[in-house]
């Protein structure tokens, strides 16, 4: 897409590294200092992220202000991180308690740091929160017919102990929310969903991605309108929300890595 960059002249030093950093040359060089082009920008951000001295902006992120680099604020111990992801785990046992609204805007914020083409932003949450009983009803009828069709009878079971006792419900095991992520390419929305997952681990709060509910979801067309997936917005993955009813010890055990080098 096109978009006007811009450039704070007095405020240039002309070091020229947005120049050099620019994939489709939206910006020259004019008078020793970086200046708009009349190519198209693809509203990257990186000319604004690379500058020293801030005189690039971007005016279609009008509260983009971030502070700037440091390294106590930025960077993390790379065998810290590791071990982070190595212990998270998807959560099967929640208390039922609900998480705030606050926490989850800053998972949401987890999910608009992840990658997406050119910058283009196009993933879409849809937060099951106040609804979520009556949904998550007919989400676990779609996933019952589902199974019915394709002789799953283990997952007929559990649909009908859901309806005999609601304690029994092994499709969100006692999660208080759900996020549904949308995205035109479903890899920048899978992207965004693992971005999320690991902030809830990081914020003592449990995640589960919930396969089940989006072959669900995928089953119905009500359901598919309700969380607004059309032909162009596709149904990423699901990520059930709550505070964990139990606490590792460990991390669980993985396979060595598949690597073929070439």
């Amino acid at each position: 897409m096109s978009a006007v960059i811009e450039i704070d002249t007095e405020r240039c030093t002309g070091c020229m590294q947005c120049v050099q950093l620019c994939v489709t040359q939206a910006i020259d060089v004019v008078g020793g200092r970086a200046a708009p082009s009349a190519r198209g920008c693809i509203s990257c951000g990186h000319c604004a992220a690379i500058c020293p001295v801030g005189a690039v902006k971007l005016p279609q992120y009008p509260q983009w202000d971030p502070e700037p680099y440091t390294s106590q604020r930025y960077d993390v111990d790379p065998d810290q991180l590791l071990r982070m992801m190595q212990f998270r785990r998807s959560i099967r046992r929640f208390t039922g308690e609900k998480v705030s609204r606050r926490q989850i805007d800053k998972l949401l914020q987890a999910g608009c740091a992840a990658p997406t083409g050119s910058n283009r932003q196009q993933v879409r949450y849809v937060v099951l929160d106040e609804q979520l009983p009556q949904i998550e009803e007919r989400i676990f009828a779609s996933l019952a017919r589902y199974a019915a069709r394709r002789g799953i009878e283990g997952m007929q079971r559990r649909y009908e102990d859901f309806l005999q006792d609601r304690q029994k419900d092994t499709l969100f095991y006692g999660g208080s929310q759900m996020i549904a992520v949308l995205a035109p390419q479903v890899v920048d929305g899978c992207l965004a969903a693992a971005n999320i997952e690991l902030m809830a681990h990081a914020m003592g709060l449990g995640a589960l991605y919930c396969g089940f509910a989006q072959c669900a979801i995928a089953e119905d067309d009500a359901l598919r309108a309700f969380f607004g997936v059309t032909d162009d917005l596709q149904l990423a993955t699901c990520l059930v929300l709550g505070h964990p009813a139990v606490h590792y010890r460990r991390p669980a055990p993985k396979k060595p890595a598949e690597v073929v080098w070439r």
